[in-house]
C-alpha cells in the first residue's frame, strides 16, 4: 500500500502556518527518516505529517486563557490603574518638557533673526563710513614735492602730477566716474 504524500505547501494549508514554519522543524534527521524528493519538491511521508501536526497542535485551549483573564482580582486591576497613572504622569512631563523647549527655541529664532538685522545695519554703517572716508581724504589731500595724492576705491595712492591742471582733470574723471556707478554704490 502507497502511503499519502504531502508537500511544504499541503501542510501549510492545512494547518494554517506558513511554509517557513514548516521548514524550520525539518532537521537533518526529520529529512532522511521522513521525506524523499522529487524534482524540487520536497514530499513528507503519513508519520512525519503527523510529527508536523502534533507539533502545531495547541497545548491549552482558548478557553482556559479567556477564564485566566476573567479571573482577575480587585488588587492586580488597581495594580494596572495605579500604573495606567503613573504612565499618565510620566506622558504629561514629557509634553510640558516639549513645550518648554519649543518655547525656548522660538525665543533663540528671535534672537538669531534680530542679530541678523543688527549685522546687517553695521555693513551698512561701515560702508557709509568707509564713503566719508574717502570724500575726506580726497578733500584733505596735502600736496609735498610736487606729488598729489588720490583715493580710489578706498586706497589711498601717492603719485606724480602737476598740481594744478591735473588735479582738475581728476576731479573732472572723479565726478564722471561717480555719474557712471550703479545707483547702490552711489548710495554706500
Amino acid at each position: 500500500m502507497a502511503s499519502k504524500r504531502y508537500t511544504i505547501k499541503d501542510l501549510a494549508d492545512e494547518l494554517g502556518v506558513t511554509k517557513p514554519g514548516i521548514r524550520k522543524l525539518l532537521t537533518d534527521s526529520f529529512r532522511k527518516q521522513y521525506t524523499e524528493t522529487t524534482g524540487n519538491k520536497i514530499l513528507i511521508n503519513n508519520a512525519g505529517a503527523r510529527i508536523i501536526r502534533k507539533h502545531f497542535e495547541n497545548p491549552k485551549p482558548k478557553t482556559n486563557q479567556k477564564r485566566l483573564s476573567e479571573t482577575k482580582n480587585s488588587y492586580q486591576k488597581q495594580t494596572e490603574t495605579v500604573s495606567d497613572g503613573a504612565a499618565n504622569t510620566v506622558i504629561l512631563a514629557k509634553d510640558e518638557t516639549i513645550k518648554l523647549l519649543k518655547e525656548q527655541l522660538k525665543a533663540k529664532d528671535d534672537q538669531l533673526a534680530n542679530m541678523q538685522k543688527l549685522m546687517d545695519q553695521n555693513q551698512q554703517l561701515l560702508l557709509h563710513t568707509q564713503e566719508e572716508n574717502k570724500h575726506l581724504l580726497g578733500l584733505n589731500t596735502p600736496e609735498k614735492d610736487n606729488k598729489a595724492q588720490s583715493v580710489h576705491d578706498g586706497e589711498y595712492h601717492e603719485s606724480s602730477k602737476e598740481p594744478d591742471k591735473d588735479n582738475e582733470q581728476q576731479d573732472q574723471t572723479d565726478r564722471s566716474n561717480e555719474d557712471k556707478k550703479p545707483w547702490w554704490k552711489r548710495i554706500f
